[in-house]
């Protein structure tokens, strides 16, 4: 299976990461002497616990050193935070709770658009936002994404060294592209490569499915209107046998996977309704062949999922 920590296609190993000069989309450690240059700019970036690392968003020709300086006066930097937090304020569209119940849960429907985001922030093709894996250098221990409109100018001339010693990973040319692209509102798109091109489709599976798992995709019971009322209605009687008392987690988690989808009430219910009117035998097996042919009937399928 995949590893999160090393699946990665966007920043240079470390053995090709130049020392010499900073770049565009350059990863940047906030370093103690990083946090008192932006502190002179932008103290909350400076001490706000979530901002632990920085990205150059300068263009490269204009910060390779010459005689000691580079061309341009500023360095421009941009915020980076833990792409979760993204993740929650998106996933606050999709996520909608069912009262007593502690697992969050979405509409069936949300589930197709939930993934697609997800699967968007992992090719970069989030307008605003540059995806930063989790391995990408050795101080990243999560999943990251920068903020390219919370940025900053520091000083060429004063900060340009130290910039440079909190130096931590480098991105590949094309993605620097794509980083100045974004930085500049361009409307041209820099065609950076999906994760596919560059592995075989059953690791890009494993990598895709622990992704998912790592910014709380799969922790989201994703129900349609069916389930949603079915859980309802579980969780009211839950609730009254407890006098009220709050259901917990792993009860949660009981009910919702014990939830039948549309096709198996409806193939149950039939069956009841054979079974009650005389068509088809009293009896286990019959009962049970009967739901059988209508669960694995295609257009029963089709007309159950519209």
């Amino acid at each position: 299976m995949a590893d999160t920590a090393s699946f990665d296609f966007i920043f240079e190993p470390e053995k090709d990461i130049s020392r010499k000069h900073l770049l565009q989309g350059d990863l940047l450690l906030r370093t103690p002497e990083l946090k008192a240059a932006i502190g002179t700019a932008h103290d909350y970036y400076a001490t706000a616990p979530d901002y632990t690392h920085f990205l150059v968003l300068t263009q490269s020709c204009d910060l390779v050193l010459r005689k000691g300086k580079c061309k341009s006066r500023y360095v421009t930097i941009c915020a980076v935070r833990p792409l979760s937090l993204a993740v929650d304020r998106e996933f606050e569209r999709f996520i909608n709770p069912v009262s007593g119940c502690p697992i969050p849960v979405g509409n069936l429907e949300n589930n197709v658009l939930a993934r697609q985001f997800l699967e968007r922030v992992l090719n970069n093709t989030v307008d605003g936002m540059f995806f930063i894996p989790k391995g990408s250098a050795a101080t990243v221990t999560e999943h990251l994404c920068a903020f390219l409109p919370l940025s900053v100018a520091l000083r060429a001339e004063e900060h340009y060294q130290t910039l440079l010693g909190a130096k931590v990973g480098q991105v590949k040319a094309i993605f620097a592209a794509k980083v100045g692209s974004l930085a500049s509102n361009l409307y041209s798109r820099i065609a950076t490569p999906d994760l596919h091109e560059h592995h075989e489709a059953s690791a890009v599976s494993a990598y895709t499915k622990l992704f998912l798992k790592d910014l709380g995709h799969s922790s989201v019971a994703w129900l349609s209107p069916y389930q949603r009322e079915t859980l309802t209605a579980r969780i009211d009687e839950k609730l009254a046998e407890a006098g009220g008392a709050e259901i917990s987690e792993a009860q949660a988690a009981e009910l919702l996977q014990s939830l039948p989808s549309e096709i198996d009430a409806i193939a149950a219910r039939a069956v009841a309704v054979l079974s009650d009117r005389g068509l088809i035998a009293n009896d286990a097996d019959a009962q049970r062949k009967a739901r059988n042919f209508l669960l694995n009937d295609r257009e029963i399928r089709r007309l159950a999922t519209r």
